[in-house]
């Protein structure tokens, strides 16, 4: 049986720091003070995370290409050992704002890494 490629070390050396809001975690509401209110990334802790996560573009969009070769519009990539719903919250302080999940590729039955695609826009940067 063939062993998974082992890939987080490399993230590791070769990431950034981020912060990182599961979709799973914003969805309903929270108490503060006992009054419940939506969970947002402004009254959730995030989770910190050290990975590298780069600018899309022609080149780097070969890892994510959907089938068929359609085209897909994206901000950035991100590669994390982490496993993620659609719509988690990422920060990237180095990109400047907080982008959105939009798009996954798991390569966790024989790796230890997931390629995220985010999409960043006004409505992100206050979830």
């Amino acid at each position: 049986m063939a062993s998974k490629l082992k890939m987080a070390g490399m993230l590791k050396r070769k990431g950034v720091d981020i912060n990182v809001w599961s979709a799973d975690r914003l969805q309903g509401d929270i108490v503060l003070d006992g009054i419940p209110q939506q969970a947002t990334t402004d009254n959730l802790e995030p989770e910190k995370r050290h990975e590298p996560v780069w600018p899309a573009s022609s080149n780097s969009q070969i890892l994510v290409l959907a089938a068929g070769g359609s085209q897909v519009d994206v901000d950035l990539l991100w590669a994390s050992t982490g496993n993620y719903p659609a719509n988690t919250i990422v920060e990237v302080p180095t990109q400047g704002g907080k982008y959105r999940v939009t798009h996954f590729q798991n390569y966790l039955d024989y790796s230890d890494i997931v390629i995220y695609e985010l999409k960043g826009d006004d409505h992100n940067q206050h979830i």
